[in-house]
């Protein structure tokens, strides 16, 4: 009986160490640093910018009460918070899945829906812009058509950008042409939008057309090239592009939207530049970095 005892001992024992081998040649740990439990957030940062985390339900805005803020919101939902005529300048990139982090996650949208779904933002971008108003869409060559489409049907598209974007998100996987180039659509509400800080209709601007002296629709100079510290920013657009944006269509002091701000890219500028700035994501993880980013300019 001893000796079956202790044979189940050695068992035990063995089924014990090949357990402990597997767990610290195979697996890997739940957290690579319990103090840091988001990338690039602390327990500090997170004791501080969860309490002020706000929602949809938060945007509580007049044209005579307006202010900055970030809201846990996808871009059309928030966008239908905002006051009639109260933004200069809507700046946005949206996602080619609209529901990638909210709780709609997993939902496939058919051709049709993702169509409805950006003409229904884009309605209320158009609603919320100033007169002078104007928005910039950035988006890559395989949408580019439908929202030359869409935008003609709700704004007045005064032109197409075209820049170099190395890192392109919808580079094909063939053989044939590599694409290098995005796309940025330049639409106003009416035909009274600023340019280059002064109204379109002022003889200034009028002589500048006349005389040919015109910024090209074709930003050569702007190269968008990828460092290892983007690496954790997928979405990274360089600063050059937003600061160019901002020299065109906005002044001081001028309210800027982002619908899908991810986190925080075109805020951060926007605040370096005196600009106010209002966004909306819907992944928590993006805002609350966002809310650091921004805070620390």
């Amino acid at each position: 009986m001893y000796k079956i005892a202790w044979i189940g001992i050695v068992f035990f024992r063995v089924v014990l160490f090949l357990n402990l081998k597997m767990n610290i040649s195979e697996k890997t740990p739940l957290f690579a640093n319990p103090l840091e439990p988001y990338e690039g957030l602390s327990i500090a940062d997170l004791n501080r910018y969860l309490p002020a985390l706000q929602t949809a339900d938060d945007i509580k805005m007049t044209a005579d009460n307006m202010h900055e803020g970030i809201f846990l919101a996808d871009g059309l939902t928030g966008l239908s918070k905002l006051p009639e005529d109260s933004i200069d300048l809507i700046i946005a990139d949206p996602p080619e899945d609209p529901w990638r982090y909210a709780q709609e996650k997993g939902k496939q949208l058919t051709l049709q829906e993702f169509y409805k779904w950006n003409e229904d933002w884009l309605k209320e971008a158009r609603r919320v812009l100033k007169i002078t108003g104007s928005i910039y869409l950035l988006c890559g060559w395989r949408y580019s058509g439908m929202f030359h489409s869409l935008l003609s049907n709700i704004f007045i598209v005064q032109t197409r950008i075209t820049w170099r974007d190395d890192n392109a998100n919808d580079q094909p996987r063939t053989a044939t042409w590599k694409n290098q180039l995005s796309d940025v659509w330049f639409a106003t509400k009416t035909n009274e939008f600023l340019f280059g800080q002064e109204s379109v209709g002022t003889g200034r601007l009028l002589l500048r057309a006349e005389n040919e002296e015109r910024l090209s629709n074709f930003w050569y100079d702007i190269i968008n090239i990828r460092t290892n510290s983007d690496d954790d920013n997928k979405e990274h657009k360089p600063k050059s592009l937003i600061n160019r944006i901002l020299d065109a269509s906005s002044f001081k002091l001028n309210y800027i939207v982002d619908p899908f701000m991810r986190s925080g890219d075109i805020g951060v500028i926007v605040k370096v530049r005196g600009r106010r700035f209002i966004g909306f994501d819907t992944n928590q993880d993006n805002l609350l970095i966002a809310m650091k980013r921004i805070d620390q300019t």
